[in-house]
């Protein structure tokens, strides 16, 4: 699967990594689907979830998905 990303956007303190998960997230899969397409554990997963919420202040991941569309974050 080929993930673009806006370059500006991965100096928002989002790893690309991070920002993977995020589009796979805004796609509707689930932790475990999500797991798997990127071989990591599905714990790792929620962890990426849960620091980016923290990381840009939000209180749940649909606050990171809309302003990752906002901020047009995805390629």
């Amino acid at each position: 699967m080929t993930i673009l990303v806006n370059q500006e956007h991965l100096q928002s303190n989002i790893s690309a990594r991070e920002i993977e998960v995020l589009q796979l997230i805004s796609l509707g899969f689930s932790n475990k689907e999500i797991a798997d397409k990127l071989f990591i554990s599905r714990l790792t997963v929620e962890t990426h979830r849960r620091n980016m919420v923290k990381r840009m202040g939000f209180k749940n991941a649909y606050q990171l998905v809309v302003w990752a569309f906002k901020e047009r974050v995805f390629a």
